[in-house]
């Protein structure tokens, strides 16, 4: 039957408060109808249509109107609605959508446990509460079991004549605009208006021309013209590379080469895909000065207008991370989720993947046990929806076969040399190897954040010139300003020191003389060169690389292995023993020689492999939280204590759903991640009473501490950030 004539039996029922029942189902099939429109999705919207104008339909239920109006007492109405889409469209997965609509998708043998155990007549009861069947022309019982019992379980299962990336796919990709339909109604959006792309070459001409000039000017517009007319060449989807030494402007020639090739081919999106935070920012003030039609998405961002002042689909926007921009920055965590997360949410941009050009800016930030699964999942995906992959870095990682764009470069000549210790030293030893420094610009890379700050005490009298920390014990608000600070120095030819954790390895846009690191893996190493003579203004800078001990450790530990795995480090270690003395010109072949070694050492897994096993809920972020750590706001300015009052003052509600999450974007610019020890051992220093007004350290319940403006001095130091109890005499004395 037309799924419209259900219309006739919600007899005036709310799907939300002040909203008609009839109405949400309506305006969520007109919005799946625009987005998928406009994606070239038009095959989608008759599948669509049964999917949206039955997912709420049991909200008619007598005890969901009553929750409406009372608040009180509560109906699950997913699953008795996906009993009518199954009806309706006699396609279980399309039913599972609905099912699923408000958590996540299910592995495929949970998908067809459930299903296969269903009793007829307990559907045909659930159904009959709130619907009249006898104006329904639903599926008789034998029907029923044919379609799930022998249908659906021989074809999909035993057969396997569909393959389960194959199902996957179509599921998500219908999922993926449903979902998107039923949250803008939701929060009463008319409708998404997508801008299309347009390529302003006058724009980039202008920027360009107001880039500082120097020696290396010509070099990289060389370089430029070289890539872009590369990408006269393209024609189809498919994976496609910018290999380029660090410091040869990547990132407008990334971003010019995708526009041009969006506007040559009017594809829809550019998604720009960054490893870490702090470069979003960095990248999309590039990309603002370039094009107007920027969004910069990550966790921090907050809304640049007060809460009333935003109109619903910014609100919307802001509440779910949707990629509605034409041109979209955001990091590497989140574009993980769109690919592959279950939860119905993360998976609402999955379809802005149509006719898009995704830049993947230092992709070997992936682990290497995922490259290869990464590398089949946008082959998959350039076929199924025409993207376009772009791979941007100076360490390309092996993760697929790709044309490469860019010339056969490197610098004019050799920025820096490498000298590796091929022997264990210990903290104190690092002393000797920054003696003769401290009036140069140096950097020091440590591997843990209390190895660092325990290099900062040990190192601070020496390096005592404009002497600078970072590490993600550092808030945010003051690591940004940091890297600004730093920079200004560096513009004025000032003598600047910085003493860090890998936070400023990639995409960092700073230049030093020397740079001392911990071991890593020879990626890593080979990024944080990149620092070191990075404009080529000094005639050879030097980057010094070995292996710290944990003194502190049993059988001389280093540090290295508390944060990297033991194959990448040997075979790091094999490249050294190979080779203890090497130029920057030589890296590309040892990188090659390192890449091949970690791909055959390496067990490659992910959720690509669970996907095609069916395995559909067996998820894990890209950045796994974790569980012993605690998250700590640091109320340094006085703005963070009223915002997390209120936070814990307001009721749940909807409304209220909205300014809590705007509230905790905000102050999340002023929280770290600290392990729960750390901060148990500072409480039981506190152990006296309290006035609650003069705590300096409040535990706030759920894992979540807050350090008052008293423990700043004490607790968090506005010069290094989270002090552990432990260095609290050897940092304040």
């Amino acid at each position: 039957m037309e799924t419209t004539k259900l219309f006739g039996f919600l007899n005036g029922q709310e799907s939300h408060p002040g909203k008609l029942l009839k109405d949400h189902l309506k305006g969520v099939f007109e919005k799946s109808k625009e987005i998928s429109n406009f994606h070239g999705d038009n095959e989608l919207v008759e599948t669509l249509k049964h999917i949206c104008l039955t997912h709420d339909v049991a909200k008619s239920h007598v005890k969901f109107q009553k929750y409406l109006k009372t608040k009180k007492g509560h109906y699950p109405h997913s699953e008795p609605s996906s009993y009518l889409t199954f009806m309706l469209t006699k396609d279980i997965f399309q039913a599972e959508i609905v099912r699923r609509h408000h958590s996540y998708q299910l592995n495929f043998e949970d998908i067809m446990s459930f299903w296969r155990n269903l009793n007829y007549q307990d559907v045909i009861k659930a159904l009959e509460e709130f619907l009249d069947l006898s104006k329904i022309e639903y599926l008789t019982e034998k029907e029923w079991k044919r379609l799930i019992f022998q249908s659906w379980h021989s074809q999909y299962l035993l057969n396997k004549t569909v393959k389960a990336e194959d199902l996957w796919f179509n599921t998500r990709i219908e999922n993926s605009i449903f979902i998107t339909s039923d949250r803008l109604d939701a929060l009463n959006v008319d409708r998404i208006n997508f801008d299309k792309i347009s390529y302003q070459q006058d724009r980039f001409d202008k920027f360009l021309e107001s880039l500082p000039k120097n020696h290396l000017s010509d070099w990289k517009n060389e370089i430029r013209e070289s890539t872009l007319s590369n990408v006269d060449t393209i024609s189809e989807p498919g994976i496609y590379t910018i290999t380029l030494p660090t410091g040869a402007g990547k990132t407008i020639t990334g971003l010019q080469a995708s526009m041009k090739l969006a506007n040559k081919l009017s594809l829809k999106t550019i998604i720009y895909v960054l490893p870490f935070i702090s470069i979003v920012d960095q990248n999309s003030e590039v990309a603002k000065n370039i094009y107007d039609k920027v969004q910069e998405d990550h966790h921090l961002v907050s809304a640049s207008k007060e809460k009333e002042d935003l109109d619903n689909l910014e609100r919307f926007i802001l509440s779910f991370r949707y990629f509605k921009e034409p041109l979209i920055v955001t990091t590497l965590a989140k574009f993980w989720e769109v690919l592959y997360s279950p939860n119905a949410n993360d998976s609402m941009s999955f379809h802005r993947l149509k006719d898009a050009v995704v830049i993947l800016d230092e992709p070997q930030s992936i682990p290497p046990e995922y490259w290869q699964g990464f590398g089949e999942t946008m082959s998959f995906l350039s076929k199924k929806m025409g993207t376009f992959f772009i791979l941007m870095t100076a360490t390309q990682p092996k993760m697929a076969e790709g044309k490469e764009l860019a010339p056969k470069s490197s610098f004019p000549k050799n920025r820096h040399s490498y000298n590796i210790i091929n022997k264990k030293i210990f903290l104190s030893d690092i002393k000797q190897y920054t003696k003769e420094r401290a009036d140069n610009p140096s950097l020091i890379i440590l591997n843990t954040k209390k190895e660092a700050l325990k290099t900062f005490i040990l190192l601070r009298e020496h390096l005592k010139n404009n002497l600078f920390f970072l590490s993600t014990w550092v808030i945010p608000k003051e690591r940004l300003d940091r890297i600004k600070q730093i920079k200004q120095l560096e513009n004025k030819n000032l003598p600047r020191n910085l003493i860090s954790t890998q936070v400023v390895e990639a995409g960092v846009d700073l230049d030093f003389d020397y740079i001392f690191k911990d071991l890593s893996p020879f990626d890593s190493i080979v990024q944080a060169a990149g620092r070191c003579n990075r404009r080529m203004l000094k005639e050879l800078g030097t980057v010094t690389v070995a292996e710290i001990v944990d003194d502190e450790s049993d059988n001389e530990r280093s540090y290295a292995s508390y944060v990297y795995d033991s194959i990448s480090l040997n075979n790091t270690k094999e490249i050294f023993a190979y080779k203890n003395k090497f130029s920057e010109n030589e890296v590309q072949q040892l990188l090659d020689k390192y890449y091949k070694a970690l791909s055959v050492s390496k067990y490659q897994k992910g959720p690509w492999y669970d996907i095609k096993e069916g395995n559909w809920s067996n998820y894990k972020p890209l950045i796994e939280e974790h569980l012993y750590e605690d998250v700590v706001f640091v109320d340094v300015d006085g703005t963070v204590s009223n915002k997390l009052y209120e936070v814990e003052s307001l009721e749940h509600s909807l409304e209220n759903y909205e300014r809590k999450k705007q509230l905790w974007k905000e102050i999340q610019d002023y929280s770290i991640n600290v392990p729960h020890k750390e901060l148990e051992e500072w409480e039981t220093h506190y152990n006296e009473v309290f006035l609650e007004e003069d705590k300096k350290l409040v535990y706030k319940g759920n894992g979540v501490w807050l350090i008052t403006q008293l423990g700043i001095g004490e607790i968090y130091s506005e010069e290094v950030g989270f002090i552990p109890y432990e260095l609290k005499e050897d940092f304040y004395g």
